[in-house]
C-alpha cells in the first residue's frame, strides 16, 4: 500500500450501504423507544436556554431555522444562539436539530449519511488510532462500532433532545476491531441480519489502504447500520502514536467504550 504523505489529500469518506434492520421493532427495542417518546411528552418542552418548562396552554416559540429549539423569551434565544464557555451555542448546533426534527427521527439516506459521520468525527481521536493499533496486532479487518442509542441521539452535538430536556442514558459507542473470520463466527452467529452487509464489507477489508483509511461498520438501537470506508484523520503515523500511548498497555483484546461527550 503507498505511504501517505503530509501533501496528500485525504481519501474520501464512502459509504457503501446502510439498512435498517428488523430488529429495530423487537420487544425490547420498541419499549425502549416508545419509553423515550413517552419521556419526551411527560416531561414537555423546555427553553433551550434558561430550562423553564411550557405552562399549560402555553407553547414557547421555536427556533425559525430548525423549527426545534424552544425558547421562553427573545432574550434566551439571543443568548442561546452565541452562548460562550463550555457552552455550545445554537449557532452550531441548529442544523443538527433541524435534521432529527421534533420527532428525534433522521428520515432522509444523505442525512442518516451525514449523522453517522458526524457522529466518527466526535470519537476519531479514540477510535481511528484504536484501529490502527489493533490492525498492527491482529491484521486487517475493520472497526466495529456499536451504540445502545439511536442515531438521532448520538449525532447531536450536545446531550440535548429536542425537547430541550437532557439526555436520559450516557452518550457511548463500543469500539471492536474484527476480522472477517470474527464477523462471520461471533456477530453473523448471534445476529443473522448483519450478514446482509457481508457483501460489501469483505471487498472493502481486502482492498482498503491502510495507510490513509479505514473500513467501518456501524450499529445503532434503532435498527441503523452501514458500511463505509472512513479517511485517517488523524493521520497514520499520528495514529500509531495514540494507538500505542492509549492502547499499547496490556490492552491488545477487549472493546473500548468511549462516552461522546468526554471526548
Amino acid at each position: 500500500m503507498s505511504a501517505n504523505t503530509a501533501d496528500s489529500p485525504p481519501a474520501p469518506f464512502r459509504w457503501l450501504k446502510s439498512a435498517e434492520l428488523g430488529y429495530a421493532e423487537d420487544a425490547n427495542t420498541k419499549n425502549s423507544n416508545q419509553q423515550m417518546d413517552e419521556q419526551q411528552e411527560q416531561e414537555g418542552r423546555v427553553c433551550f436556554h434558561c430550562g423553564k418548562e411550557e405552562a399549560n396552554e402555553v407553547t414557547f416559540p421555536k427556533c425559525s431555522k430548525c423549527g426545534v429549539a424552544s425558547y421562553c423569551s427573545r432574550d434566551c434565544q439571543v443568548s442561546n444562539w452565541k452562548s460562550g464557555g463550555d457552552k455550545m451555542g445554537h449557532k452550531h448546533t441548529c442544523a443538527a436539530y433541524k435534521r432529527v426534527g421534533e420527532d428525534m427521527m433522521i428520515m432522509f439516506s444523505d442525512d442518516k449519511d451525514a449523522a453517522r459521520q458526524d457522529v466518527l468525527s466526535k470519537i476519531r481521536f479514540y477510535a481511528f488510532p484504536y484501529a490502527v493499533y489493533k490492525a498492527s496486532k491482529a491484521g486487517r479487518g475493520f472497526l466495529f462500532v456499536q451504540s445502545d442509542s439511536s442515531l438521532a441521539v448520538m449525532s447531536l452535538p450536545i446531550p440535548v433532545l429536542s425537547n430541550g430536556h437532557s439526555c436520559p442514558q450516557q452518550r457511548s459507542v463500543i469500539l471492536h476491531w474484527l476480522t472477517m473470520e470474527e464477523y462471520d463466527k461471533e456477530v453473523c452467529r448471534d445476529d443473522f441480519e448483519m450478514a446482509a452487509m457481508r457483501n460489501e464489507l469483505k471487498p472493502a477489508v481486502e482492498t482498503y489502504d491502510d495507510k490513509v483509511e479505514v473500513p467501518v461498520l456501524m450499529r445503532f438501537r434503532c435498527g441503523q447500520v452501514a458500511v463505509g470506508v472512513a479517511p485517517l484523520v488523524p493521520d497514520y503515523k499520528l495514529c500509531q502514536i495514540l494507538g500505542k500511548e492509549y492502547y499499547g498497555h496490556g490492552q491488545d483484546s477487549g472493546a473500548v467504550q468511549l462516552n461522546i461527550d468526554d471526548v
